[in-house]
């Protein structure tokens, strides 16, 4: 007997008892299907009832019924599934009409989310040389392989992984299904097999020899600061001309040199301290007509201070081509070209983690709520929510009273950028960071690699009690003569319950991986994640500039020219030769020559790294020629 009754919540559990029932009308047939057609398998059920009429159905919210029955064998009523009513049937004419329910609770999106955003992970410190299970959840999930929008779509958080998402269809809890292994192993033999007519197998697009993707990672290297020291240190200059000298000093922001990425940071006179008055003789008439005149001049020291500013950007792109081979029984057409799939990174030195600040919901137009904890970028920063609140007009960190200016409440405060890395690296892809990319990029081509191996498609009809109890969490094992080896076992990938009066079918489909079933051996230096073993070939780095020493770099030329010594010998020799100290010494100017090496900067600087991996492992669960094994 099959009935159909309405829940008075959707969690209600099932009760043999309260729920042996038809409600308002008369359940005639059933068909209950789930499948693996995507990321998200979502079980439905149809039922055909007794035409309640446009009245009822016009006047029924999205309720929740459970579908059960009871054979004469059953002891109790068995729940077969539970989900929410659509308010239009499939068909409305004629005595009978169906309706169709869908295996999944209120609100399956935010629920989903939830459950995809558990697993989302941010920037976190990486340890590359860590043990694998403290090292999974990173390796699982790369922020910089998602857009910002990206977490409103909660498929792709297992993109990574082996698993897709399934709504259990007596629960609608959502869970994680593997693509290879079931939870449960589920042993078709003997009377259990249904007819062999049933049975059908056909192979679909099996994994190439090589499977192939690349990962592009583009950044601007950075690099710009005021040296923490000044690079003359305590340096004093000796000088005649300090008034020239000192109206010459150079303002913070003047280049030192030309395009050379240096500028003056700072630069000041400390102390000025007078030196001994010289003499020099004066061969010549002074302008009254006198000779043998004297002329004191007296230099002074100068302490001068100065510290260098440096601005360096360099533009860099990391090619990395990811290969793999796929351990599977040469059933492979390698004839047919296809497409390599290119993912391009985000920013690595920008924050692609945080949202940005948002007045209202974009798709619902709902004004935001933010919490404390919450983090928003906004004007080029990142913020932290202090104060609970609904989104401000525009955003502010703070809220005014009106009447003194004073700050009536913190809303937020700054917080640290979540960046990749730090923008004066030069390399990527062989850094820690870099790794973690590398292996989430390879975690990617595997689960392609294994879902295309899953090559072997297989649809049979099994006994109805066992048929109603295997889900697309299950495998199964078949046994049967006609089929190479006699047996095989695959994954539940498709599962039709058919429900027709008396009669029941249970229709199977199973996606069967065609690997060899061997292991990759682990060698030394050999890098691994998950049990992929896989090595990289990378170049060195072309670094013009070493960003990470630009602190501490000191000037190629520090040079003081005519300093006070010498400008006595260039007065005194005019002194004796008849001339005019002061003109020979105004001529010979104390000079301050500066010199840092150039900044040098290129255009785009591309590199190219290449990983194989080992073959994989894929599980062999038929064997295409057992005469030969």
């Amino acid at each position: 007997m099959l009935y159909l009754a309405f829940l008075d919540a959707w969690d209600q559990p099932f009760d043999p008892i309260a729920h042996k029932k038809n409600e308002a009308f008369f359940s005639i047939d059933s068909n209950i299907e789930e499948r693996e057609d995507g990321d998200v398998i979502t079980p439905f059920f149809n039922v055909t009832v007794q035409n309640p009429g446009i009245a009822w159905i016009a006047t029924q919210p999205s309720r929740y019924a459970v579908i059960s029955e009871q054979l004469p064998d059953d002891p109790e009523p068995i729940q077969l599934a539970r989900g929410r009513y659509h308010n239009l049937p499939v068909e409305l004419a004629g005595d009978d009409c169906q309706i169709e329910f869908t295996c999944v609770p209120p609100d399956e999106d935010d629920v989903l989310k939830a459950a995809a955003d558990a697993i989302r992970l941010g920037e976190v410190d990486y340890d590359p040389d860590a043990d694998q299970e403290d090292r999974e959840a990173a390796e699982v999930y790369d922020p910089l392989f998602y857009s910002p929008e990206a977490t409103d779509d909660p498929s792709n958080a297992l993109a990574a992984t082996m698993d897709v998402w399934r709504w259990n269809r007596l629960t609608l809890a959502p869970e994680r299904v593997h693509l290879i292994n079931g939870t449960v192993q589920h042993v078709i033999a003997g009377a259990t097999a249904g007819t062999h007519k049933s049975a059908r197998m056909s192979i679909r697009n099996p994994p190439k020899a090589l499977s192939r993707i690349r990962l592009i990672s583009n950044w601007t290297q950075s690099a710009s600061g005021d040296q923490p020291t000044e690079f003359l240190g305590t340096r004093e200059i000796d000088t005649y001309n300090y008034q020239s000298f000192i109206d010459g000093l150079p303002k913070p922001g003047t280049a030192i040199g030309s395009s050379t990425g240096w500028t003056i940071a700072a630069a000041e006179i400390k102390e000025i301290e007078d030196l001994l008055p010289q003499t020099f003789g004066r061969g010549f008439a002074s302008i009254w007509g006198a000779t043998g005149q004297q002329i004191k001049m007296q230099a002074k020291r100068l302490t001068i201070g100065m510290r260098a500013h440096y601005e360096y950007n360099q533009e860099r792109e990391e090619i990395l081509d990811l290969y793999m081979s796929a351990g599977v029984q040469p059933v492979l057409d390698d004839d047919k070209t296809e497409t390599v799939d290119q993912i391009t990174l985000s920013s690595l030195t920008l924050d692609v983690v945080t949202p940005e600040w948002l007045y209202e919901d974009p798709e619902t137009l709902e004004v935001m709520h933010y919490v404390v904890g919450d983090k928003v970028q906004a004007n080029g920063l990142v913020w932290r929510c202090t104060f609970e609140h609904d989104a401000t007009e525009r955003f502010t960190a703070n809220l005014f009273d009106p009447d003194t200016g004073d700050v009536a409440q913190t809303l937020w405060v700054k917080t640290a950028k979540q960046a990749a890395v730090d923008a004066r690296t030069s390399r990527f892809f062989d850094m820690p960071r870099g790794k973690r990319a590398v292996r989430h990029g390879l975690r990617r081509l595997n689960r392609i690699v294994q879902r295309r191996a899953r090559a072997a498609e297989v649809s049979f009809e099994v006994e109805w009690k066992v048929g109603r109890t295997i889900t697309c969490a299950d495998e199964c094992r078949i046994e049967y003569r006609r089929w190479p080896g006699g047996e095989l076992v695959g994954k539940v990938i498709g599962v039709q319950l058919k429900i027709d009066g008396a009669s029941r079918s249970a229709i199977i489909t199973l996606g069967v991986s065609i690997g060899t079933g061997v292991e990759p051996n682990p060698s030394e230096g050999i890098e691994s994640t998950n049990d992929i073993l896989y090595g990289v070939t990378a170049p060195g780095v072309n670094a013009p500039v070493d960003t990470y020493s630009l602190d501490n770099q000191g000037p190629r030329i520090l040079v003081v020219e005519n300093e006070a010594d010498t400008q006595d010998g260039f007065g005194r020799n005019a002194s004796e030769s008849g001339g005019d100290p002061v003109a020979a010494i105004a001529a010979n100017p104390t000079i301050l020559r500066i010199y840092f090496e150039p900044l040098r900067q290129e255009d785009l600087i591309t590199r190219r790294i290449s990983a194989h991996t080992q073959p994989v492992y894929v599980r062999k669960g038929i064997d295409l020629s057992p005469e030969i094994s």
